[in-house]
């Protein structure tokens, strides 16, 4: 026997709940002990991508069927032995979205969801297919589950009128998480949350509710009140939204319609800590907004913004802001912050502001990334980052959006042109580049002076490229740093030393190797068809 073996069978029910569900369904294989570990494990979860592909739909052929069968007397099986064995269930996940229609299992899921139920259970999760417009009705079992902590219902799931009159409270759950559920009437949804008066955290996304012509629409408002434990809130795909919880201390929001004016309410939340809201459209936010925010919830230390429309310039002043992001939010020009305990400053966008630190940390780092034009490189990435003090800048990401590529080809001669830069001053050090750019063989007259203006204008210790197809770019790269392509020097008529004299040593890393002592002929040779394959360049200068 191995020594694993030989272990309590509480200590093996705790690795079996670490491993992947596959892997841990595996260990049936191993040995007598491990086989009776798995049937006694509490933990159920289920995917029926496990006993289908994308090509069998059950409806469509008796192969199908078998599986959908086999799937039916696995959980069933597993089940009936805790049950019969007198065990708690304590963790039930279902995943059924490859099911087109949840019809032929819909009488085992009643069974199913009433055996755990009664078992005790503290972690429900199901999800089933909305796709052929048929909806599997929620039993109200659930609602005497009283022994759940966790209930998480996805697509395919309709909540009916009778929960209306169910009046049991799930005084334990304090995660609820309700995903494209769709809802028989609009105060099905409220009913629901207050019947889990303890949940801290709550999650309501692009729900539906059937409207009084019977047909589906999406939730338009949702009133939360009486939750005093909650304590973080997500809520997308609502137009309207008041919350009344002192305790809160995190809150996502993003509305249905974009455009259309929405209502959020949280002035209650005094103790709020990180708010995050995506994709205000209606509304500008202005200098205004951020001074009474802040006045407002004295404790916030999390700010990100993403998708907003925002006012040309704004200013940010927080003694306790410790986390601020503006994520490609329009209009921008000027951003100004005063934020003395700030440790982390992520910007994103195609607009490049003027971004000025009045107070900063020591700890502070800035992440950017923004889109750069081929034509404008050398001007509006200077411009761009020397505002930004040398040592808080950690990284930039780069997508250069090479112009000529949108209009009919031309020939060399056409290409934008880069002038040469003259180091005048030291530029400034940051700690990864990472660029995205559209390479071409045909074009490796631009890769020099591209990467040269980079170099020069960052000085970075790391440089990645994620790229996928053809590797010419990344190795026309390597080609530079090892001095096989003619050096193309620009500190000759300056005393600052240029990146390439700096550069002492270069290392080559790959995500997609886990070797790391491949040589790069090796590296390329082993080059996936994939777009996310990522190889870092590590420059020790």
């Amino acid at each position: 026997m191995d020594r694993l073996s030989g272990m309590s069978k509480a200590i093996l029910h705790d690795i079996l709940a670490k491993l992947p569900d596959k892997d841990a369904a595996k260990t049936i294989v191993l040995s007598k002990t491990w086989r009776d570990t798995w049937y006694s494990f509490p933990n159920l979860s289920v995917r029926s991508e496990y006993f289908f592909t994308e090509d069998d739909v059950p409806q469509e052929n008796s192969h199908s069927f078998s599986k959908l069968d086999n799937l039916i007397d696995y959980v069933t099986k597993r089940l009936v032995r805790l049950r019969d064995q007198g065990l708690a269930i304590k963790e039930f996940k279902l995943n059924l979205v490859d099911l087109v229609d949840p019809t032929p299992v819909s009488h085992h899921l009643d069974q199913w969801i009433q055996m755990a139920s009664e078992s005790g259970v503290k972690v429900l999760e199901l999800y089933l297919s909305a796709d052929a417009g048929v909806w599997y009705d929620l039993p109200l079992c659930v609602m005497d589950a009283k022994s759940l902590t966790k209930l998480e219902l996805g697509e395919g799931i309709r909540i009916g009128k009778e929960f209306l009159k169910h009046s049991m409270k799930l005084s334990s759950v304090k995660m609820l998480s309700l995903s494209h559920v769709l809802f028989a009437h609009q105060g099905v949804v409220e009913h629901l949350i207050s019947r889990c008066p303890l949940t801290e955290h709550l999650t309501v996304d692009h729900c539906s509710v059937y409207n009084h012509l019977s047909t589906e629409g999406r939730l338009e408002s949702l009133f939360l009140h009486g939750l005093q434990k909650l304590m973080e809130v997500d809520l997308a795909g609502i137009q309207e939204v008041h919350i009344d919880s002192k305790n809160l201390e995190k809150l996502l929001y993003e509305p249905l319609n974009f455009k259309a004016p929405f209502k959020l309410n949280f002035d209650s939340c005094r103790n709020l800590r990180c708010l995050q809201l995506l994709h205000l459209q209606s509304a500008t936010i202005v200098d205004k907004w951020f001074l009474e925010l802040f006045s407002k919830y004295p404790f916030l230390e999390s700010l990100k913004l993403s998708d907003c429309s925002m006012s040309e310039r704004i200013n940010i002043s927080s003694a306790q802001l410790k986390v601020l992001e503006l994520m490609f939010c329009s209009n921008l020009k000027e951003v100004n912050i005063d934020a003395p305990n700030l440790l982390s400053f992520d910007y994103g966008g195609a607009d490049k502001p003027v971004i000025s630190f009045m107070r900063s940390s020591d700890q502070l780092e800035v992440k950017a990334i923004t889109i750069v034009e081929l034509q404008q490189l050398c001007s509006s990435l200077r411009v761009f980052i020397r505002n930004i003090p040398q040592k808080i800048l950690a990284s930039l990401s780069l997508f250069i959006v090479p112009s000529f590529f949108i209009f009919p080809p031309f020939h060399d001669y056409d290409f934008p042109y880069l002038p040469e830069l003259q180091v005048s001053s030291t530029p400034p050090s940051i700690k990864h580049l990472d660029v995205r750019v559209h390479s071409d063989p045909n074009h490796e007259a631009l890769y020099g002076p591209l990467m040269n203006h980079l170099l020069s204008t960052c000085f970075p210790k790391t440089v990645s490229f994620v790229y996928g197809g053809r590797y010419s770019f990344i190795e026309f790269f390597y080609d530079m740093l090892m001095g096989s392509k003619k050096r193309e020097c620009h500190c000759s008529s300056s005393d600052t030393e240029c990146w390439w004299h700096a550069l002492k040593i270069v290392k080559i890393s790959c995500s997609f190797i886990t070797n790391q002592n491949i040589d790069f002929k090796a590296m390329l040779d082993a080059w996936p068809m994939s777009s996310d394959a990522k190889t870092t360049f590590t420059l020790e200068l």
